[in-house]
């Protein structure tokens, strides 16, 4: 069995933007245990699929639900068979690393003919007869993060430097470095490093000093994100990216998506109320 983002099917397949059916999804949902110390991990899966024939295929034992996992930093490419509709599947230690997608399959186990649920577009004059290995169903790529880079602190793929040519009271983010560098004048660089060793002023840099640099980056990767690749500070930020659900390249609210990686820096905010309050 082939597959391919690029591949187009003379057979109908459910997926959110064939319209080969005009009724039913298929996803699923997955939830990562990891051992970050071996490396080993477990993925559970929960299927969602809401076309009526497709799902009676993989009730009668028909076509088999699985995924197709893919790593680049490992080579690893297979096509796992998983249980329905629920279950856990097993990785040994360095199978995966870092960056990891899952893609949602449903094929048929043999031959099927005069096949017509009563849902397929009508462009495909159905009944159909379709081959065993022909995929039917797809669902949405899912992106997890495997290891201990999305476990990296956010302050650690940042670092705070003066530069002369910065107006004070302003920044800016250099991104051509190991680490992402927020540029300040010296007062405003002094001022930043006095409310970081505070622990009321925390909140006040992740929500005024990271929060518009995160918004940075991800307005550069959004638009250029390979060449970025290179630097040391993109793998442990893509990996916080997936690890929170965040798609640089996709065209969203990039104030969303930092909010989301910095895990909501403005909630902090309520201390500095609390602690005056004391």
């Amino acid at each position: 069995m082939r597959f391919s983002e690029e591949t187009r099917y003379p057979h109908p397949v459910l997926a959110h933007d064939t319209g080969d059916f005009i009724a039913g999804e298929f996803d699923m949902r997955f939830t990562l245990s990891e051992d970050i110390a071996t490396g080993a991990l477990s993925l559970e899966h929960n299927t969602t699929l809401t076309e009526g024939g497709i799902r009676k295929l993989v009730e009668t034992g028909k076509a088999s639900v699985g995924c197709f996992v893919r790593c680049s930093d490992t080579y690893h490419t297979e096509l796992r068979n998983l249980t329905w509709p629920t279950g856990r599947t097993d990785f040994a230690a360095g199978v995966l690393l870092n960056r990891v997608s899952l893609r949602p399959i449903v094929w048929l186990k043999g031959r099927l003919t005069g096949w017509n649920p009563g849902t397929i577009h009508p462009e495909f004059s159905p009944p159909v007869d379709m081959n065993g290995g022909d995929i039917i169903a797809i669902g949405e790529e899912h992106i997890i993060s495997v290891g201990q880079a999305k476990l990296a602190p956010i302050e650690s793929i940042f670092e705070l430097d003066r530069s002369p040519d910065v107006p004070e009271g302003t920044l800016q983010v250099e991104l051509e470095r190991d680490r992402i560098t927020i540029l300040a004048g010296e007062k405003t660089h002094e001022t930043i490093m006095l409310l970081r060793e505070q622990k009321t002023g925390k909140p006040v840099v992740m929500s005024s000093i990271y929060l518009p640099a995160v918004m940075e980056v991800l307005d550069a990767l959004q638009s250029g994100a390979d060449q970025y690749e290179p630097y040391r500070w993109h793998a442990p930020f893509t990996a916080r990216c997936d690890a929170r659900g965040v798609d640089p390249k996709a065209d969203v609210s990039i104030l969303e998506s930092a909010q989301k990686l910095l895990d909501g820096p403005a909630s902090g905010l309520a201390q500095l109320i609390a602690e005056a309050d004391r």
